[in-house]
């Protein structure tokens, strides 16, 4: 099978490069497919080690900011580029996470191949007023995959499917001894409300003396410097540390994982969490916590927004060894359904059917 995924960018520490790498290295290692990779800007050399089977083109231009004739001539680009890349390699299916222009030219590029878009956002970002455009856009592409059931009935079509992301099992967590470490990682975005678990902490870091917090944020030297100077201010020993790579590495080490979002459709820390037996707070966000978290049985949910209840979840956990423990160990049961063969199986079969469907 010869499939191109276009990606905004493969070297992001994001959800979606992390688990699109993943998928990338599953079908090339496992099954033997040739990939060929799409990028709007950069890539390293991270083909080099897949002796030809993975090509990335770098398209090299964005749309942010253009003009009126500008995006035009990006349109144009972006089409005769991506059919070389289909004509070029004889692509059999085309998988995208891309949006705005480029989602809605990719589906009149080659129609008889199919295309499949990924969309990892939730619907309460994408369900906006101009839906009712972009819908009939949806409705063009041979399938839209979601995340989760809980976003499925939010968007009226037809050609949905479920697949959710995947997690290694992540065997590794009894080889480093637990921590008293709590953490948090992701992007720098409002969204994730880094000033909620801040402010957490705050209330009870004095009664915890010998724990530590550590926030793993992307986010430039300048807003980092912003986040430290609050954590400063308020003397409330958090560290704050730039996004890595191997941030599950981190997760491994500590005891409690922390999410203060405000949206998040299928945040994959919490997987790594539950496969590492870390247990998990979150706030009750729409829709991901809601769909991967039982309460009390796989993780601690908490009233939204509400940062006092959120610190008295945290300390409830420092104080209770044995409910930690239960927690993570009902959790990394749960991971267990989302091994990466059994979930990328279900791909294979989708494009397996496409391609059937339009031969």
């Amino acid at each position: 099978m010869r499939i191109l995924y276009l990606l905004n960018n493969i070297e992001s520490v994001g959800g979606i490069s992390t688990i699109t790498i993943k998928k990338i290295e599953w079908f090339i290692k496992v099954k033997g497919y040739s990939i060929v990779v799409f990028v709007k800007s950069h890539h390293s050399d991270y083909e080099e080690k897949f002796n030809g089977k993975l090509k990335i083109y770098n398209f090299g231009s964005v749309y942010d900011g253009l003009s009126g004739f500008k995006k035009i001539w990006y349109v144009l680009k972006f089409k005769r580029f991506v059919k070389g890349l289909i004509k070029k390699h004889n692509i059999q299916i085309c998988v995208s996470t891309l949006t705005s222009l480029d989602f809605f030219t990719l589906v009149s590029i080659y129609r008889k191949v199919p295309k499949v878009l990924e969309i990892h956002s939730t619907s309460k970002i994408i369900i906006q007023k101009s839906y009712y455009i972009k819908k009939h856009f949806y409705k063009l592409y041979d399938k839209v995959v979601l995340l989760n059931n809980l976003e499925k009935s939010n968007y009226g079509l037809k050609n949905v499917t479920i697949i959710p992301n995947f997690i290694d099992p992540g065997n590794n967590y009894n080889k480093k001894e637990k921590k008293k470490i709590i953490i948090s990682g992701g992007r720098n975005d409002v969204l994730k409300q880094w000033n909620h678990q801040i402010k957490a902490w705050n209330l009870i870091y004095n009664k915890t003396s010998d724990w530590e917090y550590h926030l793993y944020i992307d986010a430039n030297e300048e807003d980092l410097n912003f986040f430290k100077s609050v954590v400063e201010k308020n003397c409330n020993s958090i560290k704050i540390n730039q996004a890595i790579p191997d941030f599950r590495d981190k997760i491994m080490e500590a005891s409690i994982l922390v999410l203060s979002s405000k949206l998040e459709c299928f945040p994959l820390n919490i997987l790594e969490a539950f496969a590492e037996k870390t247990a998990v707070i979150s706030y009750k966000t729409y829709s991901g916590p809601l769909t991967l978290i039982e309460h009390l049985k796989t993780g601690v949910l908490v009233d939204q927004d509400d940062v006092k209840k959120l610190s008295e979840a945290i300390e409830f956990l420092i104080n209770n060894e044995e409910m930690r423990n239960e927690i993570s160990e009902n959790a990394k049961e749960f991971s267990t359904n989302f091994a990466p063969d059994k979930i990328m199986n279900n791909w294979l079969s989708l494009f397996e059917s496409l391609i059937h469907e339009n031969s």
